[in-house]
């Protein structure tokens, strides 16, 4: 093998002749006796070489190949490498070296060369790019404003940003999980049973003591009929008591007519024999006592008319407070089976509607919800450790959303009350009820959804918790 060194070149790619082997996917075989590490040149009887090859190095009798790509330059025969690894560059950097050196490629050096992990780049910057660079570099005083307008704007958005977020802290009391929220009342069922009428739908108007709903027990309902049966049964046995009383009022004409001619027939005869004696026989004194004592409603035996209508006086007596005892329990009966109607306690508007006719209820299952016809307020939570910052009559501002848009209104802290955050039932402080100002019934049902969410801020007034008391005073 001839092996011909030749001077550097400018772009430090020395040319050498040694022999590579180059294979195309056709089948064409070529050897290269003349190549850089940046192309190689081939005679022109060769044909096209440009595209994908497989080039091979030979080494201590064997051959290292790699897939290459050729593409043709201007000058005839002439190619460069396009597109080879780091691996494929210090392998035929490595032969290169060889050949320029005289000495044979060592294994260790090989290898090395087929192990390089990664692309050596270079870090240094060529003097073109140094040029470039400063072309571009703007004036030193232009840099200099820039840099001053820059920081300045800097400054002032920060001054600006986290002075507001400070004095907004310091200004306000933010509420957490803010909400609007409706006076809802829920009306249950008192006791379980069937519904059997539903006199509201959702929107009605109503008031105190309309009759939402008619809740049916039977049990209880049969409890009603038994004593109405009881009831009509008392009746019945005070009339015929009474009946009996009057047909035996009705006797007593003909009973003292009884008496009276008894006693004519004993006085006449003896009237007109002996009128002038004091002293009656004892006939007719039984027969005048009988008829003295009965106008007198005596009786002088047992069983005879007075002791009879006694009796049956006693026994219309029985009957009418049994009669009464019947009507009272009736009273009771019903009125527990009435308290299964439930009925409106406020003046409201019915906000829906749970149960329908028909259905079973349990004891305590809602039924109907009345919104009651107060406006709607905005509910918020803040820890209690804000207890000394907060009060009735704050005001406040409340940020929602209505129609897609957001809106503000401003009003007045109402009620404040301790209790848990919904969001985080363990943790205990302060719920705040928030009035709107200037906005009604009407208004509020339009604007405040229910539930819907809010941003409430609370303005604290500083001058006055620095100069005076909580409420401004000194």
């Amino acid at each position: 093998m001839n092996i011909r060194h030749e001077c550097p070149m400018p772009d430090l790619s020395f040319s050498v002749t040694a022999p590579l082997h180059l294979h195309k996917a056709n089948g064409c075989k070529v050897i290269a006796n003349r190549w850089s590490l940046a192309g190689i040149w081939l005679e022109n009887e060769h044909g096209d070489m440009s595209g994908d090859i497989e080039m091979s190095i030979p080494f201590q009798g064997v051959e290292v190949s790699f897939p290459a790509r050729l593409k043709a330059t201007e000058t005839p025969g002439h190619y460069t490498f396009q597109d080879l690894t780091v691996r494929q560059r210090e392998t035929l950097g490595a032969f290169h070296q060889g050949v320029l050196s005289g000495r044979m490629v060592s294994t260790s050096d090989m290898i090395a060369s087929l192990d390089t992990p990664v692309d050596l780049v270079p870090m240094g910057e060529t003097e073109e790019e140094e040029a470039a660079g400063r072309a571009k570099a703007k004036p030193r005083l232009l840099r200099i404003i820039w840099n001053a307008v820059f920081y300045l704007a800097a400054a002032a958005f920060l001054v600006l940003f986290l002075g507001g977020q400070i004095w907004q802290r310091l200004s306000h009391v933010q509420l957490d999980h803010a909400r609007f929220v409706a006076p809802i009342t829920a009306y249950g069922a008192s006791e379980s049973g069937y519904i059997t009428r539903v006199n509201v739908a959702i929107g009605d108007q109503v008031k105190p003591g309309d009759i939402l709903a008619r809740i049916e027990d039977p049990d209880r309902e049969s409890d009603v009929e038994d004593v109405r049966a009881e009831v009509l049964l008392a009746e019945r046995r005070l009339r015929t008591a009474q009946d009996r009383v009057a047909k035996h009022v009705a006797q007593r004409v003909a009973q003292r007519r009884s008496l009276w001619l008894r006693f004519q027939v004993l006085w006449t005869p003896w009237a007109a024999n002996d009128p002038h004696l004091l002293v009656y026989p004892d006939q007719i004194e039984i027969a005048r006592r009988a008829l003295y004592d009965f106008d007198r409603g005596r009786d002088i035996n047992a069983l005879a008319y007075f002791d009879i209508l006694g009796t049956l006086e006693e026994s219309v007596g029985e009957r009418d407070l049994d009669l009464r005892r019947w009507k009272r329990e009736l009273r009771h009966r019903k009125a527990a089976a009435d308290e299964l109607v439930v009925r409106a306690k406020f003046n409201g508007t019915v906000f829906g509607v749970h149960a329908l006719k028909g259905n079973y209820v349990a004891r305590d299952d809602l039924i109907v919800e009345v919104e009651d016809n107060t406006p709607r307020v905005a509910v918020g939570w803040v820890d209690d450790s804000m207890a000394t910052a907060v009060h009735i009559g704050m005001i406040a501002d409340v940020s929602y959303v209505f129609r897609g848009q957001s809106k503000r209104i401003m009003g007045q802290v109402t009620d404040i009350q301790a209790g848990t955050d919904i969001a985080q039932p363990d943790k205990f402080g302060m719920v705040v009820t928030i009035k709107a100002d200037d906005a009604g019934l009407r208004k509020t049902r339009k604007w405040f959804r229910r539930n819907a969410p809010a941003r409430i801020r609370l303005k604290r007034n500083l001058f006055a918790s620095w100069f005076g008391g909580a409420d401004g005073s000194a």
